[in-house]
């Protein structure tokens, strides 16, 4: 398995949200890698437009606000397709854009599309290209499976940037099946979310930061190793499929990694037990 250096990471809080605590998780990189340079940032496009010419910064959010667009997921059962830019989506994704986090969420992207969009505007701010660039988000994405042919939410895309989506932690991992069977024979979605408020996450779940902790490994293990994933439920590096995996794989494990990816990661990085 090929292996790569990581001297630093950028870590950016788009999301807006009082649950999301980006110095806290940074810290966690910070003790994860060994003491590398982190440095957190609130908005990933504020932080970008501040370090433009006000003409450019303006050019490049018309340029953004159109690939943001074309990203949009209209179908969930068509990919998204290049030259799709209708004009009252391109407007309203460029109000957006002056507009400070949160961000209104209610649109479905595309992740790579998203995620290739984000990296032309960073690649235009004039910041380091080095490094592992991490953005936090409460807007959603999903990406196209090929075996049903449909979107489905992800909570991170993997690249550079890497982004993770506040609301894809709530929306993208399933629910506990009988909380569907009940909703479809009609005995009260309410009810049951307040009778299990524990076995899922909520959109202010105090719960979010620490979650998110295990999705900035994976991030950080895509960058070393390119393999982000484990196949062990009890490693933070799971890649759960289901709420009640995903709330045990990052909060009740034994221990945060597995053996393999304990060792791997104090391997690569030099770091200490934590």
């Amino acid at each position: 398995m090929d292996s790569r250096a990581l001297d630093r990471i950028h870590m950016f809080d788009s999301s807006g949200l009082p649950v999301v605590h980006v110095e806290e998780l940074g810290d966690y990189a910070t003790n994860l890698m060994g003491g590398i340079e982190i440095t957190c940032s609130d908005d990933f496009i504020g932080y970008c437009a501040a370090r433009l010419e006000r003409q450019h910064i303006e050019d490049l959010k018309d340029d953004l606000a159109v690939r943001l667009a074309e990203a949009r997921v209209l179908d969930t059962g068509k990919r998204t397709q290049v030259g799709t830019r209708l004009r009252p989506y391109v407007d309203y994704e460029r109000r957006l854009l002056d507009r400070e986090p949160p961000r209104p969420v209610g649109v479905l992207y595309d992740g790579f599309d998203l995620c290739a969009a984000y990296n032309v505007f960073l690649s235009q701010a004039d910041t380091p290209p080095d490094g592992l660039v991490v953005v936090l988000t409460n807007q959603l994405f999903g990406t196209f499976d090929e075996n049903d042919g449909r979107y489905h939410a992800r909570v991170i895309i993997l690249g550079q940037p890497c982004i993770i989506s506040t609301t894809g932690l709530v929306e993208a991992p399933a629910r506990p099946r009988e909380f569907y069977l009940e909703r479809q024979l009609g005995f009260g979605e309410l009810q049951r979310e307040a009778d299990m408020p524990e076995r899922w996450l909520r959109p202010d779940d105090p719960r979010t930061t620490e979650v998110m902790k295990g999705y900035v490994a994976q991030a950080i293990c895509y960058h070393l190793t390119g393999e982000p994933f484990c196949e062990e439920r009890g490693c933070r590096l799971f890649n759960a499929h289901w709420q009640e995996d995903l709330l045990f794989s990052q909060l009740e494990g034994e221990s945060e990694f597995c053996v393999y990816h304990e060792q791997l990661l104090r391997t690569l990085t030099g770091a200490t037990d934590g």
